[in-house]
């Protein structure tokens, strides 16, 4: 991505254009388990978007001259130290309740592949500032495909916003399960790749993503055409002597029936 580009160009095009979550499935498991009410959506978006941008930091940094597979493991270490004081603090600090399942998927977010990803194609390979913009930029995105999804399902799948039951008098219960979480995934991703393909939607510049598919076009035109081959064919009398030559050699392998082999029996 270009450095230069403007904060909302960027965050058109990291958070929504090539949304981490839905187009690249990095950080599923925290949202998948934790995505089922509007309140936990909430936290898991917290937490993660707490834990995105400092290691983007710290991995811009301090990290750069560090081998790449030692990298992979600080990333866990730095989800560990920065996420369970935030949980300290929230749990002694604020009024905010945790539920016993939140508190059980919060270790997931240390290990998610959003954190370890983003640290290791782009933090490690830009400088601080920059890094910054980008974890937010990834975090706002990946925090807005949570809370839709914990809005969707507990609409859905019990009837309430945050707690609040809604006059709702036929709901899925199963869209509060992990695979209704998957099924509201897909469907946003198709959403948003409908938008992206509509006309004077999205418009992308080759500075923006280092992938860029539809750009790609196949100039046959313009090829050259390849090399002419000249055949040589060999001359028809060379060819009568090499079959003759070869029609001798088989008779006297086989010769007449009386002549081959008979002192031999």
């Amino acid at each position: 991505m270009n450095e230069n580009a403007s904060f909302g160009k960027r965050m058109l095009n990291t958070a929504f254009k090539n949304n981490p979550v839905l187009f690249q499935c990095a950080g599923l498991c925290p949202v998948i388990a934790g995505t089922s009410t509007l309140k936990d959506s909430l936290f898991i978006s917290a937490v993660l978007s707490i834990d995105l941008i400092l290691s983007a930091i710290i991995a811009s940094a301090l990290l750069k001259k560090i081998p790449r597979y030692i990298r992979i493991a600080v990333y866990l270490v730095l989800g560990l130290a920065i996420i369970y004081p935030v949980l300290w603090f929230i749990e002694n600090k604020t009024l905010v309740e945790i539920t016993l399942g939140i508190r059980i998927i919060i270790p997931l977010i240390a290990v998610n592949s959003l954190t370890a990803m983003h640290c290791e194609t782009y933090s490690v390979k830009h400088k601080t500032g920059d890094s910054l913009v980008s974890s937010v930029c990834t975090a706002i995105g990946a925090s807005a495909v949570i809370i839709i999804c914990g809005i969707l399902r507990e609409i859905i799948g019990k009837g309430s916003i945050a707690g609040y039951p809604l006059e709702i008098k036929t709901t899925l219960v199963t869209m509060s399960m992990p695979f209704g979480c998957l099924i509201v995934l897909g469907f946003m991703a198709a959403v948003l790749k409908a938008l992206q393909r509509s006309p004077g939607r999205y418009e992308s510049s080759s500075d923006d993503s280092p992938l860029h598919p539809e750009e790609i076009a196949l100039d046959i035109e313009q090829e050259e055409a390849p090399e002419s081959v000249d055949l040589v064919i060999a001359d028809y009398e060379e060819i009568d002597s090499i079959l003759s030559s070869t029609d001798v050699f088989l008779k006297s392998l086989t010769g007449p029936s009386g002549e081959s082999g008979g002192d031999d029996e």
